[in-house]
């Protein structure tokens, strides 16, 4: 009786690890309308990248310029400023950073960012907008609120206007914070030199 018992089991067994297996196998399913691997312009994401093809590469990519400026309330209780900086990452990787009253690191830094890391931002910010609908559903602000914006202004490639979204840092749109937040990890990534000026 234990033999057979021992033999149900180690079938029932493998029946479990042999689905388990093929679930893992099986393609994920995208409940939004988001690719689950990138294609297009952004198809480069996936592969090796060479050096020939960086220039065409920056080339392809619709923003020249993503910058995001952080503006807040003074700390009046511990004697701080109001914070006002800045962070623009360059197509051609350029990094700047502006901390016009920030507390912890007032002046001009610059750095370099990845292209992939470019053009991930690219490619979330054009997704965020497809999920939002349009441009002008992208961040929303109170108009009498917290005075904690975040706001975010891609300059185009070519002869299109900048765009310009503004974000309440505290009640705003959450595809905004995802932006902000994504656009944050690559900063605290960038090893920042300042400027003496």
């Amino acid at each position: 009786m234990l033999p057979r018992f021992k033999q149900a089991s180690m079938c029932v067994l493998i029946v479990i690890g042999v689905s388990l297996l093929q679930g893992a196998e099986e393609p994920v399913s995208v409940k939004s309308n988001w690719a689950a691997q990138p294609h297009g312009k952004y198809e480069f994401l996936q592969a090796p990248l060479t050096e020939e093809k960086e220039a065409a590469i920056r080339q392809s990519l619709p923003f020249r310029r993503i910058k995001l400026q952080r503006f807040g309330s003074p700390d009046v209780l511990n004697g701080g400023r109001a914070v006002n900086e800045y962070v623009e990452f360059h197509v051609d990787g350029k990094a700047l950073l502006h901390a016009i009253s920030s507390s912890n690191r007032d002046g001009v830094y610059t750095g370099t960012i990845d292209l992939r890391d470019y053009a991930r931002l690219c490619l979330l910010y054009e997704a965020l907008i497809q999920e939002a609908g349009t441009p002008e559903k992208f961040g929303h602000e109170i108009p009498s609120s917290h005075p904690v914006i975040a706001e975010l202004t891609l300059t185009f490639n070519g002869t299109k206007p900048n765009r310009v979204h503004r974000n309440d840092t505290n009640f705003g749109d959450f595809k905004f914070w995802v932006f902000e937040n994504v656009f944050e990890n690559i900063e605290s990534g960038v090893k920042w030199e300042q400027v003496q000026e």
